[in-house]
Protein backbone atom coordinates (compact mmCIF):
# COMPACT_ATOMS: atom_id res chain seq x y z
CA UNK A 1 0.00 0.00 0.00
CA UNK A 2 2.78 2.42 0.95
CA UNK A 3 4.59 1.50 -2.26
CA UNK A 4 1.45 2.33 -4.31
CA UNK A 5 1.06 5.68 -2.53
CA UNK A 6 4.71 6.53 -3.19
CA UNK A 7 4.33 5.56 -6.84
CA UNK A 8 1.14 7.61 -7.11
CA UNK A 9 2.82 10.64 -5.56
CA UNK A 10 5.75 10.28 -7.92
CA UNK A 11 3.43 10.03 -10.93
CA UNK A 12 1.58 13.17 -9.80
CA UNK A 13 4.88 15.07 -9.53
CA UNK A 14 6.05 13.84 -12.90
CA UNK A 15 2.75 14.64 -14.61
CA UNK A 16 2.60 18.08 -13.01
CA UNK A 17 6.14 18.83 -14.14
CA UNK A 18 5.45 17.68 -17.70
CA UNK A 19 2.22 19.69 -17.92
CA UNK A 20 3.69 22.87 -16.46
CA UNK A 21 6.78 22.62 -18.67
CA UNK A 22 4.64 21.91 -21.72
CA UNK A 23 2.45 24.96 -20.99
CA UNK A 24 5.41 27.24 -20.47
CA UNK A 25 7.21 26.09 -23.61
CA UNK A 26 4.06 26.21 -25.72
CA UNK A 27 3.80 22.48 -26.35
CA UNK A 28 0.30 22.41 -24.87
CA UNK A 29 -2.41 25.07 -24.78
CA UNK A 30 -5.25 25.56 -22.28
CA UNK A 31 -8.17 23.33 -23.19
CA UNK A 32 -5.98 20.82 -25.06
CA UNK A 33 -6.47 17.10 -24.51
CA UNK A 34 -3.73 15.33 -22.52
CA UNK A 35 -2.50 11.75 -22.82
CA UNK A 36 -5.10 9.21 -21.70
CA UNK A 37 -4.98 7.38 -18.39
CA UNK A 38 -3.96 4.21 -20.26
CA UNK A 39 -1.12 6.00 -22.06
CA UNK A 40 0.17 7.46 -18.78
CA UNK A 41 -0.04 4.05 -17.07
CA UNK A 42 1.88 2.38 -19.90
CA UNK A 43 4.51 5.14 -20.12
CA UNK A 44 5.19 5.19 -16.38
CA UNK A 45 4.85 1.44 -15.85
CA UNK A 46 2.08 1.74 -13.25
CA UNK A 47 -1.47 0.40 -13.12
CA UNK A 48 -4.38 2.45 -14.44
CA UNK A 49 -5.81 3.11 -10.98
CA UNK A 50 -2.58 4.84 -10.00
CA UNK A 51 -2.58 6.91 -13.19
CA UNK A 52 -6.25 7.81 -12.72
CA UNK A 53 -5.62 8.81 -9.09
CA UNK A 54 -2.75 11.04 -10.26
CA UNK A 55 -5.00 12.84 -12.71
CA UNK A 56 -7.66 13.26 -10.00
CA UNK A 57 -5.06 14.90 -7.76
CA UNK A 58 -4.11 17.30 -10.53
CA UNK A 59 -7.81 18.03 -11.08
CA UNK A 60 -8.17 18.93 -7.40
CA UNK A 61 -5.23 21.30 -7.83
CA UNK A 62 -7.06 22.97 -10.72
CA UNK A 63 -4.53 22.01 -13.37
CA UNK A 64 -6.62 19.59 -15.42
CA UNK A 65 -10.24 18.64 -15.95
CA UNK A 66 -11.29 14.99 -16.21
CA UNK A 67 -14.32 14.49 -18.44
CA UNK A 68 -15.88 11.03 -18.12
CA UNK A 69 -15.79 9.06 -21.40
CA UNK A 70 -14.05 11.97 -23.07
CA UNK A 71 -10.58 12.34 -21.63
CA UNK A 72 -8.36 14.64 -19.62
CA UNK A 73 -7.97 18.28 -20.62
CA UNK A 74 -5.86 21.18 -19.50
CA UNK A 75 -7.85 23.82 -17.69
CA UNK A 76 -7.95 27.22 -19.33
CA UNK A 77 -6.11 30.04 -17.64
CA UNK A 78 -9.10 32.36 -18.12
CA UNK A 79 -11.83 32.41 -15.44
CA UNK A 80 -15.19 30.83 -16.10
CA UNK A 81 -17.49 33.55 -17.40
CA UNK A 82 -21.11 33.66 -16.34
CA UNK A 83 -23.91 35.99 -17.30
CA UNK A 84 -26.43 36.24 -20.06
CA UNK A 85 -26.14 37.18 -23.74
CA UNK A 86 -26.05 40.91 -22.97
CA UNK A 87 -23.11 40.55 -20.59
CA UNK A 88 -21.22 38.46 -23.14
CA UNK A 89 -21.95 41.05 -25.83
CA UNK A 90 -20.66 43.82 -23.57
CA UNK A 91 -17.54 41.80 -22.80
CA UNK A 92 -16.85 41.23 -26.50
CA UNK A 93 -17.27 44.93 -27.27
CA UNK A 94 -15.01 45.90 -24.40
CA UNK A 95 -12.32 43.48 -25.55
CA UNK A 96 -12.44 44.76 -29.14
CA UNK A 97 -12.46 48.41 -28.08
CA UNK A 98 -9.61 47.91 -25.62
CA UNK A 99 -7.44 46.00 -28.09
CA UNK A 100 -8.16 48.49 -30.88
CA UNK A 101 -7.30 51.48 -28.70
CA UNK A 102 -4.10 49.89 -27.44
CA UNK A 103 -3.07 49.02 -30.99
CA UNK A 104 -2.95 52.72 -31.93
CA UNK A 105 -1.34 53.81 -28.68
CA UNK A 106 -4.32 55.12 -26.71
CA UNK A 107 -4.28 54.74 -22.95
CA UNK A 108 -7.38 54.17 -20.84
CA UNK A 109 -7.66 57.79 -19.73
CA UNK A 110 -7.82 58.92 -23.37
CA UNK A 111 -10.37 56.22 -24.14
CA UNK A 112 -12.51 57.47 -21.25
CA UNK A 113 -12.30 61.08 -22.47
CA UNK A 114 -13.37 60.05 -25.96
CA UNK A 115 -16.35 58.04 -24.71
CA UNK A 116 -17.41 60.84 -22.37
CA UNK A 117 -17.17 63.37 -25.20
CA UNK A 118 -19.49 61.26 -27.36
CA UNK A 119 -21.91 60.79 -24.44
CA UNK A 120 -22.11 64.56 -23.95
CA UNK A 121 -22.95 65.11 -27.63
CA UNK A 122 -25.67 62.45 -27.42
CA UNK A 123 -27.30 64.37 -24.55
CA UNK A 124 -27.32 67.69 -26.39
CA UNK A 125 -30.38 68.65 -28.42
CA UNK A 126 -29.85 67.97 -32.13
CA UNK A 127 -32.34 69.94 -34.24
CA UNK A 128 -34.02 68.24 -37.19
CA UNK A 129 -35.23 71.11 -39.38
CA UNK A 130 -37.87 70.75 -42.07
CA UNK A 131 -40.58 72.95 -43.50
CA UNK A 132 -42.89 69.95 -43.15
CA UNK A 133 -43.40 69.44 -39.41
CA UNK A 134 -44.61 65.84 -39.79
CA UNK A 135 -41.46 64.92 -41.70
CA UNK A 136 -39.26 66.62 -39.11
CA UNK A 137 -41.01 64.70 -36.34
CA UNK A 138 -40.74 61.33 -38.08
CA UNK A 139 -37.05 61.84 -38.88
CA UNK A 140 -36.21 63.05 -35.35
CA UNK A 141 -38.04 60.12 -33.77
CA UNK A 142 -36.21 57.55 -35.88
CA UNK A 143 -32.78 59.13 -35.35
CA UNK A 144 -33.42 59.21 -31.60
CA UNK A 145 -34.50 55.56 -31.56
CA UNK A 146 -31.70 54.22 -33.76
CA UNK A 147 -28.82 56.27 -32.35
CA UNK A 148 -29.93 57.03 -28.80
CA UNK A 149 -29.52 60.80 -29.23
CA UNK A 150 -31.69 63.76 -28.28
CA UNK A 151 -33.02 64.63 -31.75
CA UNK A 152 -35.62 67.42 -31.71
CA UNK A 153 -38.05 68.23 -34.59
CA UNK A 154 -38.14 71.91 -35.61
CA UNK A 155 -40.29 73.56 -38.27
CA UNK A 156 -37.97 75.61 -40.42
CA UNK A 157 -40.36 78.53 -40.87
CA UNK A 158 -40.41 79.05 -37.09
CA UNK A 159 -36.62 79.08 -36.68
CA UNK A 160 -34.81 81.93 -34.96
CA UNK A 161 -31.05 81.50 -35.53
CA UNK A 162 -30.38 83.07 -32.12
CA UNK A 163 -32.54 80.48 -30.38
CA UNK A 164 -30.25 78.47 -28.03
CA UNK A 165 -31.62 75.27 -29.59
CA UNK A 166 -30.08 76.33 -32.90
CA UNK A 167 -27.18 78.44 -31.67
CA UNK A 168 -25.72 75.77 -29.36
CA UNK A 169 -26.50 72.67 -31.43
CA UNK A 170 -23.45 70.50 -32.23
CA UNK A 171 -24.77 70.09 -35.80
CA UNK A 172 -28.04 70.37 -37.70
CA UNK A 173 -30.08 67.74 -39.55
CA UNK A 174 -32.40 68.37 -42.49
CA UNK A 175 -33.44 66.93 -45.87
CA UNK A 176 -32.09 67.81 -49.33
CA UNK A 177 -35.24 69.88 -49.88
CA UNK A 178 -34.16 72.33 -47.16
CA UNK A 179 -30.38 71.88 -47.24
CA UNK A 180 -29.62 75.32 -48.71
CA UNK A 181 -31.96 77.11 -46.27
CA UNK A 182 -30.51 75.33 -43.24
CA UNK A 183 -26.92 76.00 -44.29
CA UNK A 184 -27.70 79.73 -44.37
CA UNK A 185 -28.58 79.68 -40.67
CA UNK A 186 -26.00 77.06 -39.66
CA UNK A 187 -22.97 79.31 -40.04
CA UNK A 188 -19.84 77.22 -39.65
CA UNK A 189 -21.65 74.27 -38.13
CA UNK A 190 -22.06 70.98 -39.93
CA UNK A 191 -25.35 70.23 -41.70
CA UNK A 192 -26.32 66.60 -42.27
CA UNK A 193 -28.86 65.91 -45.02
CA UNK A 194 -30.85 62.69 -44.62
CA UNK A 195 -32.66 60.82 -47.37
CA UNK A 196 -35.68 58.55 -47.52
CA UNK A 197 -35.31 54.91 -46.53
CA UNK A 198 -34.79 52.57 -49.46
CA UNK A 199 -37.54 50.24 -48.30
CA UNK A 200 -40.10 53.06 -48.81
CA UNK A 201 -38.91 53.68 -52.38
CA UNK A 202 -38.77 49.95 -53.14
CA UNK A 203 -42.35 49.44 -51.92
CA UNK A 204 -43.45 52.36 -54.11
CA UNK A 205 -41.73 50.99 -57.21
CA UNK A 206 -42.94 47.44 -56.70
CA UNK A 207 -46.63 48.31 -56.30
CA UNK A 208 -46.66 51.12 -58.88
CA UNK A 209 -45.50 48.71 -61.58
CA UNK A 210 -47.96 45.97 -60.61
CA UNK A 211 -51.20 47.94 -60.28
CA UNK A 212 -52.90 51.08 -59.03
CA UNK A 213 -51.08 52.50 -56.01
CA UNK A 214 -52.37 55.04 -53.52
CA UNK A 215 -49.77 56.87 -51.45
CA UNK A 216 -51.11 58.49 -48.30
CA UNK A 217 -48.86 61.40 -47.28
CA UNK A 218 -48.88 63.27 -43.94
CA UNK A 219 -49.29 66.81 -45.26
CA UNK A 220 -50.01 68.84 -48.37
CA UNK A 221 -46.30 69.67 -48.54
CA UNK A 222 -45.27 66.01 -48.55
CA UNK A 223 -48.03 65.20 -51.04
CA UNK A 224 -46.71 67.77 -53.50
CA UNK A 225 -43.12 66.56 -53.11
CA UNK A 226 -44.01 62.93 -53.81
CA UNK A 227 -46.19 63.89 -56.75
CA UNK A 228 -43.42 65.93 -58.35
CA UNK A 229 -40.86 63.15 -57.84
CA UNK A 230 -43.19 60.65 -59.53
CA UNK A 231 -44.07 63.01 -62.40
CA UNK A 232 -40.38 63.67 -63.07
CA UNK A 233 -39.67 59.95 -63.30
CA UNK A 234 -37.31 60.00 -60.33
CA UNK A 235 -39.00 57.10 -58.57
CA UNK A 236 -40.87 55.06 -61.19
CA UNK A 237 -40.76 55.03 -65.00
CA UNK A 238 -42.93 57.77 -66.44
CA UNK A 239 -45.06 55.23 -68.30
CA UNK A 240 -46.37 53.85 -64.97
CA UNK A 241 -46.59 57.21 -63.16
CA UNK A 242 -50.31 57.33 -64.00
CA UNK A 243 -50.80 54.28 -61.76
CA UNK A 244 -49.82 56.31 -58.70
CA UNK A 245 -52.11 58.63 -56.79
CA UNK A 246 -50.97 60.69 -53.81
CA UNK A 247 -53.40 62.02 -51.20
CA UNK A 248 -53.38 63.26 -47.62
CA UNK A 249 -56.06 63.44 -44.96
CA UNK A 250 -58.44 60.70 -43.86
CA UNK A 251 -61.38 61.68 -46.07
CA UNK A 252 -59.35 61.97 -49.25
CA UNK A 253 -57.48 58.76 -48.48
CA UNK A 254 -60.64 56.73 -47.83
CA UNK A 255 -62.24 57.96 -51.01
CA UNK A 256 -59.19 57.06 -53.09
CA UNK A 257 -58.55 53.74 -51.31
CA UNK A 258 -61.54 52.01 -52.92
CA UNK A 259 -60.00 52.26 -56.36
CA UNK A 260 -56.47 51.23 -55.36
CA UNK A 261 -54.81 47.82 -55.57
CA UNK A 262 -52.33 48.78 -52.85
CA UNK A 263 -51.97 51.58 -50.30
CA UNK A 264 -48.60 52.87 -49.11
CA UNK A 265 -48.46 54.95 -45.92
CA UNK A 266 -45.76 57.61 -46.35
CA UNK A 267 -43.43 58.20 -43.36
CA UNK A 268 -44.75 60.84 -40.98
CA UNK A 269 -48.42 60.10 -41.67
CA UNK A 270 -50.39 60.05 -38.39
CA UNK A 271 -51.20 56.63 -36.96
CA UNK A 272 -54.87 57.60 -36.90
CA UNK A 273 -54.90 57.68 -40.70
CA UNK A 274 -53.26 54.25 -40.87
CA UNK A 275 -55.81 52.83 -38.41
CA UNK A 276 -58.67 54.36 -40.40
CA UNK A 277 -57.45 52.51 -43.51
CA UNK A 278 -56.70 49.15 -41.87
CA UNK A 279 -59.56 47.42 -43.72
CA UNK A 280 -57.56 48.00 -46.92
CA UNK A 281 -54.38 46.41 -45.47
CA UNK A 282 -52.12 49.42 -46.03
CA UNK A 283 -48.35 49.02 -46.29
CA UNK A 284 -46.47 50.97 -43.63
CA UNK A 285 -42.67 50.73 -43.95
CA UNK A 286 -40.91 50.44 -40.62
CA UNK A 287 -38.29 53.10 -41.34
CA UNK A 288 -38.23 56.51 -42.96
CA UNK A 289 -34.49 57.33 -42.84
CA UNK A 290 -31.96 55.59 -45.10
CA UNK A 291 -29.25 53.52 -43.43
CA UNK A 292 -26.61 55.62 -45.18
CA UNK A 293 -28.10 58.73 -43.58
CA UNK A 294 -27.96 57.15 -40.14
CA UNK A 295 -24.27 56.49 -40.76
CA UNK A 296 -23.78 60.16 -41.65
CA UNK A 297 -25.52 61.33 -38.48
CA UNK A 298 -23.40 58.94 -36.41
CA UNK A 299 -20.28 60.33 -38.07
CA UNK A 300 -21.43 63.88 -37.27
CA UNK A 301 -21.78 62.89 -33.61
CA UNK A 302 -18.18 61.67 -33.54
CA UNK A 303 -16.95 64.78 -35.38
CA UNK A 304 -18.74 67.01 -32.87
CA UNK A 305 -17.20 65.07 -29.99
CA UNK A 306 -13.71 65.52 -31.43
CA UNK A 307 -14.29 69.25 -31.93
CA UNK A 308 -15.47 69.57 -28.34
CA UNK A 309 -12.36 67.77 -27.10
CA UNK A 310 -10.06 69.92 -29.22
CA UNK A 311 -11.59 73.09 -27.76
CA UNK A 312 -11.58 71.87 -24.18
CA UNK A 313 -9.39 73.98 -21.86
CA UNK A 314 -6.77 72.06 -19.90
CA UNK A 315 -4.81 73.33 -16.91
CA UNK A 316 -1.05 72.81 -17.04
CA UNK A 317 1.21 72.04 -14.09
CA UNK A 318 2.02 75.76 -13.81
CA UNK A 319 -1.66 76.66 -13.61
CA UNK A 320 -1.88 78.12 -17.10
CA UNK A 321 -4.97 77.31 -19.15
CA UNK A 322 -4.38 76.09 -22.68
CA UNK A 323 -6.50 74.53 -25.39
CA UNK A 324 -6.27 70.77 -25.53
CA UNK A 325 -4.87 69.32 -28.73
CA UNK A 326 -6.37 66.04 -29.83
CA UNK A 327 -3.87 63.92 -31.68
CA UNK A 328 -5.25 61.26 -34.00
CA UNK A 329 -2.81 58.45 -34.46
CA UNK A 330 -2.81 56.86 -37.89
CA UNK A 331 -1.02 53.72 -38.78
Amino acid sequence: MARQQAAGSMIVDQLRDRIVSGLYLGRWAPGERLPSIRDVADAENVDRKTAAAAYRRLQMEGLVRVRPRSGVYLRGSEPERTGGPLERLHRRWLENAYEGARAIGLDTSTMLKLIQAVALIEKQRIPVLEHDGAQAEAIALEIAERLGVNAVPVQLQDVDPSDPLIATAPFLVTTPYQGANVRRIAGSRQVVEVSCAREVVEELRQHATSGRLLIVAPTADATERVRRAIEHGEVVPQEVAANVRVEHGIENARAAARGADAILIWPGTPRAVERELREFNPIAPGRCVADESIVRVRSAILDAAMRALAAQPVSTASGDVVRQRVVVLER
